[in-house]
């Protein structure tokens, strides 16, 4: 593919969802920042993920069958802008974030797993960012300081530029594989690994985030890892960057999580995953690309789920968050080791 395309459409979809994150998050905790101890409040956190998560897999089998992912990701984005003119309705404001944001998500995601051809890298670039949205909205909603203006042209330049960009060529859609006892075993190999990174981004204790700086670089080192991830698995192979950024990480996290340099480092080692999972699924259902990465939002909400119950003082426990990341690895090496010897997997995939 044309390296101009390329860039273009991963400079352009990778800002856009810094941006549109940034917006969502901003727009939802400048509504619950008016009263945070107000039951309400968590029903809209909860609302807003069931939306912006749970809905991707049915938007992105839109995406695909009706081959529209910008259509798509320019709707979300014009959506979250809407979004923020309703702030005095709040209900409504959630809810058109969330399907904003779950449309904006899914298109985006396309086009980098069409963009990437098989590799891991650029999905991983374009995921990225959106952790350093996160950040900034998270600050922006708390601090009580929200202007809609700001975002609505941001948002509204960001419709027009990627509808002018030159677009991938569709993938067309082929016969799943014969053998689909295999073919399930691997997806749900994958998916329960990124359920448990779910769990485990929103469960883990890190006491000393609250300082500014020490933030910065924790964000800092989600975005690197994520955009590194695809990078360094495509480099050295999918299943030993994944698996051995896991192994590493494990003991970082749960023994060492009050250390800040040791945690962070923890961080990055635990996203190098990101990427490869996403490529991996993506290419168990080639021309359905849409629907493979709506399939790992769900599973990152499914395993954000126990935070918002009582049992968050349980997953929250080193020895909890050690025994889920070990059983993460199990299920990450055994889906990548079945989907390189069962299904023709890209050179990368070995390792």
């Amino acid at each position: 593919m044309n390296g101009k395309t390329v860039v273009s459409n991963l400079s352009v979809y990778g800002l856009t969802h810094a941006l549109v994150d940034a917006a969502c998050i901003a727009t939802l905790f400048a509504i619950v920042a008016r009263d945070p101890t107000n039951p309400q409040s968590a029903f809209l956190i909860i609302f807003y993920n069931v939306l912006a998560f749970a809905t991707q897999p049915l938007f992105g089998l839109l995406a695909d069958r009706f081959n529209a992912p910008v259509h798509a990701a320019v709707w979300g984005t014009l959506l979250v802008a809407a979004a923020t003119l309703v702030l005095p309705l709040p209900l409504l404001a959630v809810g058109i974030t969330g399907i904003g944001n779950a449309l904006f998500h899914v298109g985006g995601g396309v086009i980098s797993l069409k963009l990437a051809d098989g590799k891991a890298a650029l999905p991983g670039i374009y995921v990225a960012p959106g952790a350093l949205g996160l950040a900034l909205g998270l600050w922006i909603g708390k601090s009580g300081h929200f202007v809609a203006w700001p975002f609505i042209l941001l948002l509204l330049a960001a419709a027009g530029l990627m509808v002018k960009l030159p677009r991938p060529a569709p993938v067309a859609p082929r016969p799943l594989p014969a053998d689909l006892g295999w073919f399930e075993t691997v997806l749900l190999l994958l998916l329960v690994s990124v359920t448990i990174r779910g769990m485990v981004g929103m469960s883990l204790v890190l006491p000393w985030k609250s300082e500014p700086t020490l933030l910065v670089i924790l964000t800092a080192a989600v975005v690197l890892g994520k955009a590194l991830g695809g990078v360094l698995g495509d480099r050295f192979g999918w299943t030993r960057v994944a698996v051995a950024g896991l192994v590493l990480a494990t003991p970082l996290l749960t023994f060492f999580a009050h250390t800040p340099a040791l945690a962070i480092l923890g961080v990055f080692l635990f996203n190098l995953t990101m990427p490869v999972t996403l490529i991996c699924v993506s290419e168990m259902l080639p021309g359905y690309s849409g629907f493979a990465f709506g399939l790992t939002a769900l599973a990152l909400v499914i395993g954000a789920w126990p935070v918002f119950t009582p049992l968050r003082t349980v997953t929250g426990h080193p020895a909890a968050i050690f025994a889920a990341i070990l059983i993460s690895i199990v299920a990450l090496y055994g889906g990548l080791r079945l989907y390189t010897d069962r299904f023709s997997a890209p050179v990368s995939a070995h390792g």
